[in-house]
C-alpha cells in the first residue's frame, strides 16, 4: 500500500519546524524543550515530514546527554496532522509556559493550582 502524504501536509511540518527554531532562538535552546504536560518535557529539533510518510526529528536525551534521531511512520494525511497537532500542542504549551511567572509555573508542577489552557 502506498504512502500518500500531501505536499500540503509536508509544508505544514516545514512550518511548524520554523516555528520551533524560532521559539529555539527566543530561548536560546538548539533542541526546544516542549511540555506534553507540566511534567513532561521533550527536547527536540529538526522535523522533517518525507513525502514517503517517514516523519523524522532529533531529540536530545538529558540521562545519556546524547542526541539521536527519532521516526516515525504515517500512512496518510490523517497520521500525520494527528502527529503534527500534537507536537503543535507541546509547543504552545512551551511557549505559554516560557510567558508564565515562575512561581505560578512552579505550583503548577507542585500540583497547588489547575493548569489552564487558553486554547
Amino acid at each position: 500500500m502506498a504512502n500518500r502524504i500531501s505536499d500540503r501536509m509536508v509544508k505544514a511540518f516545514e512550518r511548524f519546524n520554523a516555528d520551533l527554531k524560532a521559539f529555539g532562538n527566543e530561548t536560546e535552546e538548539t533542541f526546544v524543550t516542549l511540555y506534553e504536560d507540566a511534567y513532561t518535557t521533550r527536547r527536540v529539533a529538526n522535523f522533517r515530514l518525507y513525502k514517503n510518510g517517514k516523519l523524522t526529528w532529533v531529540e536530545y536525551d538529558e540521562t545519556d546527554q546524547l542526541s539521536h534521531q527519532e521516526t516515525e511512520q504515517m500512512y496518510d494525511d490523517y497520521d500525520a496532522k494527528d502527529w503534527l497537532s500534537f507536537w503543535r500542542a507541546n509547543l504552545r504549551r512551551a511557549k505559554r509556559y516560557w510567558a508564565m511567572d515562575t512561581e505560578v509555573l512552579d505550583k503548577i508542577q507542585d500540583g497547588e493550582i489547575e493548569d489552564k489552557e487558553e486554547d
